[in-house]
């Protein structure tokens, strides 16, 4: 299965960060739509994202941790 990669843009990092913070606070909020609605297949979904973002950005915050977080003030 093909991994998600970010790949560096020759425009300002400014926009990248912009875009990267969109697609994580995407996840996110699928993920706690899940959360509320009980929908074990799109909380998947929105883990399996994270990993595969994880996998892409070795530096800042993992964002499975940012869900697990949310998971457990949910809970």
């Amino acid at each position: 299965m093909p991994k998600l990669v970010i790949v560096p843009s020759d425009g300002p990092s400014e926009q990248l960060a912009e875009v990267e913070a969109s697609v994580r606070a995407g996840v996110v909020t699928d993920y706690l739509a899940a959360l509320r609605t009980g929908s074990i297949l799109d909380r998947f979904a929105a883990e399996y994202l994270a990993e595969r973002i994880d996998e892409s950005t070795t530096d800042g915050p993992r964002l499975r941790d940012e869900l697990d977080a949310l998971r457990q003030l949910a809970a």
